[in-house]
């Protein structure tokens, strides 16, 4: 994998996700502020892996997830949310997402969960 790409509406997560990808794996991070913007950079750079927030302007993340599995796209997506509760993860999953992190995570966990993550999808390291 050479590249992922981060959909998310934060700026300030973005930028700590980035970082945190692309220092510890080696991995070039693109950028979207939103589902829409997400999916023009998808159709573009074709990433290995998508890591997509659910709650956003715009196209939010639920009808991102529909758009691209409508489309027959099985690219791998993690979902980085806020949202915990049970009835949530179970509407997700039937968009056969690839994995799920919470935005509550310390950087340390959040570093130790990427790493199994791109142990699953190829990290180049």
């Amino acid at each position: 994998m050479n590249q992922v790409l981060l959909i998310d509406d934060d700026s300030k997560f973005r930028t700590l996700f980035k970082r945190l990808i692309e220092r510890k794996f080696l991995i070039k991070v693109t950028e979207a502020e939103d589902g829409n913007a997400g999916l023009e950079l998808l159709y573009k750079t074709s990433p290995g892996l998508i890591f997509l927030d659910i709650d956003m302007p715009g196209l939010n993340g639920l009808e991102f997830l529909q758009k691209i599995r409508e489309t027959g796209s099985n690219v791998p997506i993690v979902v980085i949310t806020s949202h915990n509760e049970k009835e949530f993860v179970e509407k997700i999953i039937q968009y056969n997402i690839s994995g799920y992190l919470l935005k509550t995570a310390y950087t340390s966990q959040l570093a130790d969960h990427l790493e199994k993550i791109f142990q699953k999808f190829g990290n180049p390291n």
